[in-house]
């Protein structure tokens, strides 16, 4: 217990997190300096075994403090462009092996809120906890006769939270600076406004009632949003209805069920549609612990701690973002994709743009068919797993380096991920756009023959540009050929300036060899002071240098 607490200390929550991360650092970077000397096969055989240690390190410690540290190892698991493959499995088992803070702790909050024991609140209150989580803890309880399940905020969670954005700031800040990922601290700032929405309970109850509401109307989902009771509720409990189920990633229930999948997993997608197109707000954390499935086939969603809102003008940009990519407009790209509130300067937008056209384009001729000029007739090669290829095309450390991501898409990025991966698990043959195309072509495209109003007003730009184009033609020429020399220029001075600092590496080795060779030469002989002073230090600075030298070249 005495361990425990400590735990909760910021000045130790501090130290563990900071060793563990400098740890991992410094054995990437040793292994990066070993490699100068033995190669980069040396190298290669390597970086796996280092990747899985470093990950089981993560892992240990993250177990260890719990915390938001939990939270966001969960966060990062499901970014798989960020981390090595080897990460992910580790950081993925956070979602279900966290530890259960003890009754008594349980006891104490719930006195504190409501006012009494939970035994003396509830009929019925089992003291085993039935899931715990890194904000809280679920118990069993009964109340009025109907079973339900309470929701209670770990002690100190708010304390210990401050303390961990603390710590998570200056360390993704380390990162963003030895990666060369400048955009980072944002995107940090987002996903922390993302947790402290997550520890009001109160705004948590609030959700599940709207967005319920806003699922009644549509009974053809066979959706339930379990019941909230505000009277034994407050900003760090929160009771529901219990809803029994099972995780929607258990196929071999499912399956004993005799439960369609394919249906499933159309009405897990129409449901998203619904929350993100049509109601323009949306549960945003639909990983396989938040969504439940009942023998009777009805998908039970519950954990409403990460919500998001689709705003009107993201919801006008979407449109006009499909029609500028489809025309290769990168003025337009950018300017859509402001509308939805992603900043960054218009030099490197348009780089970013440029790669995002091009990733698209590619998506489009490879995995696209379109028979005729009706949005009802795409159709997608691979079905899900060809949408999941784009995510994973466009990197984050060059997204983060370009422009800064608003919290809506990174909820809602996520929300796609996870979505993705349950309806593919489901029915991995379903192709997403049969379910989605209704949805867009009524509450995106907002128009009839919206593809068809597309291709038009595309092949309308195309002949704008061909009318237009002998009067454009020479400055573009020349626009074009400024732009490919200085491309070109920045090329060779950064192969010229690799070749400078290898030429440095090799001067400062063959230094150091010297001074090396030199010590058991003089190790006999009776040398003053200042020679022993000029020789270690004039070493150390050497080696230093080196050093400086192989972590200048990595960062070019």
């Amino acid at each position: 217990m005495a361990q425990s607490k400590r735990i909760y200390s910021p000045s130790v929550r501090k130290r563990k997190a900071y060793s563990t991360a400098f740890r991992v650092f410094f054995s990437y970077l040793w292994l990066n300096f070993k490699s100068k000397i033995f190669g980069q096969r040396y190298y290669n055989k390597r970086i796996t075994a280092l990747h899985l240690k470093n990950a089981d390190r993560i892992k240990i410690r993250i177990q260890e403090l719990q915390g938001l540290f939990i939270k966001f190892g969960q966060l990062i698991s499901n970014l798989s462009n960020v981390l090595p493959a080897e990460f992910r499995a580790p950081l993925e088992e956070l979602q279900d092996h966290i530890q259960a803070k003890p009754f008594s702790e349980i006891k104490e909050s719930i006195q504190e809120q409501l006012g009494d024991d939970p035994d003396n609140i509830f009929s019925a209150f089992n003291h085993e906890p039935l899931a715990a989580a890194s904000i809280g803890q679920v118990h069993r309880a009964t109340v009025n006769g109907e079973e339900v399940v309470v929701k209670i905020q770990h002690k100190n969670i708010e304390t210990i939270a401050k303390a961990d954005l603390t710590i998570l700031k200056n360390l993704v800040r380390l990162h963003g600076y030895f990666m060369d990922m400048q955009g980072l601290e944002h995107t940090y700032d987002q996903v922390a406004q993302m947790i402290r929405e997550e520890l009001d309970y109160k705004l948590e109850a609030e959700h599940m009632v709207e967005i319920g509401k806003n699922i009644e109307g549509n009974p053809s989902l066979s959706v339930r949003v379990p019941k909230v009771f505000s009277e034994f509720s407050s900003a760090k409990i929160l009771t529901t209805e219990y809803c029994e189920g099972i995780k929607i990633g258990n196929i071999d229930q499912i399956e004993n069920w005799n439960i369609d999948q394919i249906d499933l997993s159309k009405r897990l997608i129409e449901l998203y549609c619904q929350m993100v197109l049509v109601d323009g707000y949306y549960h945003a954390d639909p990983h396989p612990g938040n969504i439940l499935v009942n023998k009777f086939g009805e998908i039970i969603i519950l954990d409403f701690g990460a919500v998001a809102r689709l705003s009107s003008a993201t919801k006008k940009a979407i449109p006009e973002l499909i029609e500028a990519i489809v025309k290769g407009d990168d003025g337009a790209t950018v300017q859509a994709l402001k509308q939805m509130g992603f900043l960054g300067s218009d030099k490197d937008s348009k780089k970013f743009v440029k790669r995002l056209i091009a990733i698209f384009k590619e998506f489009i001729e490879t995995e696209v068919e379109l028979d005729g000029l009706n949005f009802q007739n795409v159709k997608l090669n691979s079905g899900l797993s060809s949408l999941a290829g784009i995510i994973q095309k466009i990197n984050l450390k060059e997204v983060s380096n370009t422009i800064r991501i608003p919290k809506d898409y990174i909820l809602l990025n996520r929300t796609v991920v996870l979505l993705l991966g349950n309806a593919f698990n489901l029915a991995p043959a379903l192709n997403p756009l049969d379910v989605v195309q209704p949805y867009i072509k009524q509450h995106v495209m907002n128009k009839d023959n919206g593809f068809t109003q597309l291709v038009i007003n595309s092949l309308k730009n195309q002949i704008t540009t061909a009318i237009s184009l002998p009067n454009e033609l020479s400055s573009f020429i020349k626009e074009s050929k400024e732009l490919d020399l200085k491309e070109e220029l920045r090329g060779v001075k950064k192969i010229l300036r690799k070749i400078y600092f290898l030429l440095q590496q090799i001067f400062f080795a063959g230094l150091l060899f010297g001074l090396l060779y030199l010590l058991p030469k003089t190790a006999g002989l009776a040398t003053p002071e200042w020679f022993n002073v000029i020789y270690f230090g004039g070493s150390g600075i050497v080696v230093i240098l080196l050093l400086r030298s192989i972590y200048r070249n990595n960062k070019l």
